[in-house]
């Protein structure tokens, strides 16, 4: 059941679209309909992306849920700012990278689903595990095949809903995996068909749907799911009591009823957002540049430009069109704006008259000290090739911070110095954006590493830093193996790297491959007399001991 469909259940009048179009025009659609609503919810549809337009007209409560806040917060950050509150399943992402200002936003899971008990003694299958398997899910491949391969699970793809959760049903164990190790809507699945659910560890949002140890259970890597799998797999008494346990909890808390009383109550508490026209403008515009910067939405770029040019002159609006300039190749359009923004001039507005793509009506606040300003200056001057306009937006930077300069040699470290910065500030990466180091300007500290490893691709400092800083990002498992991969390759006799990318392989499934690379980095360590920093790497890398026991198990005890 939907959420439209649960809503008219529980009394209320409710109209429902399924826009099929980017822009969706809401204030003529309910003019159409003679529809004057109380509430408005947009659920985020996981296929097609939909901006809203019209919505500043309504002055009901409106509500934005979104689903794959882990994959496109890049530019619903912006879009967020169109209503008076925000729900996700996603909180702890929000909490994290969500830069003011923001409407309130609270946490709300996708929902369960109804279906009756059935008792372990009727279900066939000890292991199921439901997920499209492509080239560009490396990580659920591996996982696949290792439940195939080890436990003769059921592995299916490109199946029905009904034909999933009878799949669910009928299956004891459900290993659970995520693109970005964020909660996803096969916990849900699986959990309503009564399954134990064997979840990745991804923290508390997660942790607050069901209890581990109790209602599902989660793991680590591929060592603790095999752990996991076979301790319950001979104990099918146990499985059944958590499994039944995280069902009568869907049954209790977890399904679409539940979810709509919950938007109800939260649309209750919330204030009327009262955004001033310029910043909904500035929030419209921003959402479709970052959506246009993605591929996801066809708005040309001369009108994104002409709209930006219009707004008030902000640090967000300015470097979003300095960065929507340089991408698509208007290169004096750029550097007009660049030497505008250098030289601190204002130039009088002229509202009768068109916006040149680029040509701000004015530039009357102070920029000199923003660090997404200097940061698209600087990587402008990069892309653009003027590495004297790429150092003046650095040092603007620097002295912004008043901690000394460092004139960087090159635009490689020129790179790796602000990946520094944006690090330091928590700006690691932009989950779900297909960052293209030879098309797009970085944002986030990740993206100026890979900028630098193009312009310098014989220094491995970026790498190092790639593979450093990927170990701290959700779901990077897989890029960071092709870090520490290239690093292991140029250092072989450096088992800290080797032991590293053991535990990497771990986490992407590869139980052989990772525990080849994990003996061979031990086996080096002590070759080297360091088999006490070894140990104490292993047991910060693996607290909970499964590498440890598995390298007594093939013969290569660790000391403890």
């Amino acid at each position: 059941m939907r959420v439209g469909a649960a809503l008219k259940d529980m009394g209320h009048e409710v109209l429902s679209f399924w826009p099929k179009e980017s822009l969706f025009d809401l204030q003529a659609a309910l003019a159409e309909q003679s529809f004057t609503p109380e509430l408005i919810i947009q659920e985020e549809n996981l296929g097609q992306r939909v901006v809203l337009q019209g919505l500043r007209h309504f002055s009901c409560p409106k509500v934005f849920w979104s689903l794959d806040t882990h994959l496109n917060l890049f530019w619903q950050a912006h879009y967020f700012r169109l209503f008076d509150g925000v729900l996700t399943p996603h909180v702890s992402i929000l909490q994290k990278d969500l830069r003011p200002p923001h409407p309130p936003f609270a946490r709300l899971a996708m929902f369960g689903v109804e279906r009756p008990w059935t008792p372990f003694s009727q279900r066939h299958s000890d292991v199921a595990f439901v997920g499209r398997i492509t080239e560009h899910r490396p990580l659920r491949r591996w996982l696949a095949e290792f439940l195939a391969e080890n436990f003769g699970a059921r592995v299916a793809q490109d199946i029905s809903f009904a034909e999933m959760l009878d799949l669910y049903c009928g299956s004891r164990l459900a290993p659970n995996e995520s693109m970005l190790s964020e909660v996803n809507f096969r916990l849900l699945e699986a959990a309503s068909c009564g399954c134990l659910v064997l979840s990745q560890d991804v923290g508390p949002d997660q942790d607050v749907l069901f209890a581990g140890g109790r209602e599902i259970e989660t793991y680590g890597h591929v060592l603790e799911l095999k752990a996991l799998l076979e301790h319950y797999a001979a104990r099918p008494e146990l499985a059944e009591r958590l499994g039944r346990a995280a069902w009568e909890r869907v049954q209790r808390e977890h399904l679409v009823r539940h979810r709509c009383q919950s938007i109800l109550d939260f649309a209750a508490r919330l204030a009327p957002a009262r955004t001033p026209a310029q910043d909904l403008d500035a929030a419209h515009w921003l959402t479709l540049a970052h959506l246009q910067r993605a591929g996801m939405v066809a708005v040309s770029t001369d009108e994104l430009a002409q709209a930006l040019g219009r707004l008030s002159p902000t640090p967000e609006v300015v470097s979003v069109l300095l960065t929507l300039l340089v991408e698509s190749g208007q290169k004096d359009a750029a550097l007009a704006l660049l030497h505008r923004i250098v030289s601190g001039g204002a130039q009088p507005g002229k509202p009768d008259q068109p916006v040149q793509p680029g040509q701000m009506n004015q530039l009357d606040v102070n920029l000199d000290v923003n660090l997404d300003v200097n940061l698209a200056g600087s990587l402008a001057g990069v892309f653009l090739g003027d590495w004297n306009l790429a150092r003046r937006f650095w040092h603007r930077h620097a002295d912004a911070k008043a901690t000394g300069r460092v004139a960087p040699g090159s635009p490689a470290q020129l790179c790796l110095l602000w990946a520094r910065e944006l690090a330091g500030v928590g700006r690691l990466g932009s989950a779900g954006f297909a960052y293209d180091p030879t098309a797009h300007l970085p944002k986030a500290a990740v993206e100026c590493l890979y900028l630098a490893q193009r312009l310098d691709p014989q220094d491995l400092e970026a790498t190092r830093r790639l593979a450093a800083l990927t170990s701290t990002l959700r779901g990077h498992d897989f890029i960071q193996l092709g870090h520490l991969s290239h690093l292991a390759l140029h250092a072989p006799e450096d088992w800290r790297t080797g032991l590293q990318l053991g535990m990497a392989n771990l986490k992407a499934f590869r139980l052989r491959v990772g525990l080849e690379e994990i003996i061979q980095a031990r086996d080096k360590a002590v070759g080297q007399g360091r088999e006490e920093s070894f140990s104490r790497m292993l047991s910060a890398l693996d607290p909970k001991g499964f590498a440890c026991a598995a390298l007594a198990g093939q013969g290569r005890p660790v000391q403890p």
